[in-house]
């Protein structure tokens, strides 16, 4: 689980999409929470074809097969809260909002706002923006979350500080990108970041689709990786197992060779049917003895 804190809005925006791939229109089966004294754990057990588990921390999120989480013995308010307006709800959507570091989970008729920026937060809000309840309370001028206000982004100006915040590493490639195409950007007041809910403007697509082939590519060569290391591993154990019956079968050699006399004595016999105790019985042109 990769924290969020050293990464950028862009980078943000891309695990988002991961996110809600995994997840969406599965089914929310349970909700825990979990505290613990460098923050929080909320854990969300969906349903989609199989069973998946979403762990979200007050600077991380991702989606698990398996559960890597001890549940709590008893739920805390908030879980109980959350259980009563998610849990057996359908997930309808997944999206980066305000271009920042906050995720919404979304059901027909509620939706949770993820916060990765601070000390992280989670708000869970009807589906117009009121809020229900939230994990910390907290209130600033002009923006309020607590129970019955009305769920506000942070400030989020669209200026070239903001836009190199979002794009962070790769800002000098967009910054290129668009002085080719549009000009001085900061001059022309182009609107880098406009939507609302975080779609990147069609000037950046090609930069995300990049993005995302990279994140293919990665996610095919680790797949190799790992097939590659299961045949090595195969080979290994059958070389280990060739190593012991070689040192079997030199064993007998080794035996025949100072025993050849002995061996060629006894053929003989068993050969010309002169008795010898050392024959145990004989099968076909087989001679069982022991010497």
């Amino acid at each position: 689980m990769e924290p969020f804190r050293k990464t950028c809005g862009f980078d943000f925006y891309i695990v988002g999409r991961k996110i809600k791939k995994e997840i969406l229109n599965g089914r929310i089966e349970k909700i825990y929470f979990i505290k613990r004294e460098d923050g929080y754990v909320v854990k969300f057990m969906v349903y989609k074809n199989q069973k998946k588990f979403l762990i979200i921390t007050d600077n991380a999120i991702a989606c698990y097969e398996n559960d890597i989480v001890e549940n709590p013995q008893v739920p805390s308010t908030f879980t109980m809260v959350l259980r009563k307006h998610l849990e057996d709800k359908f997930i309808t959507d997944v999206l980066q909002c305000n271009n920042d570091k906050i995720l919404s989970v979304k059901t027909a008729n509620h939706i949770l706002y993820l916060e990765f920026f601070g000390k992280g937060n989670v708000v869970l809000c009807d589906n117009e923006n009121k809020i229900i309840d939230a994990l910390i309370k907290r209130e600033w001028k002009g923006r309020a979350v607590k129970h019955g206000e009305i769920y506000k982004f942070p400030e989020n100006t669209l200026s070239e500080k903001a836009v190199m915040l979002f794009f962070g590493a790769y800002f000098n490639e967009v910054k290129e990108n668009i002085n080719a195409a549009q000009g001085n950007p900061y001059e022309s007041g182009i609107n880098f970041l406009g939507d609302k809910e975080g779609e990147i403007s069609g000037i950046f697509k090609n930069l995300i689709a990049y993005n995302l082939k990279r994140d293919y590519e990665m996610e095919k060569i680790e797949k190799d990786l790992k097939k590659l290391e299961f045949i090595a591993g195969q080979q290994r154990k059958r070389s280990e197992e060739l190593n012991d019956e070689v040192l079997i079968y030199s064993k007998i050699g080794d035996e025949i060779y100072l025993n050849s006399g002995i061996i060629e004595e006894i053929l003989e016999n068993a050969k010309n049917k002169v008795p010898d105790s050392r024959i145990k019985r004989t099968e076909g042109t087989n001679v069982v003895a022991e010497i």
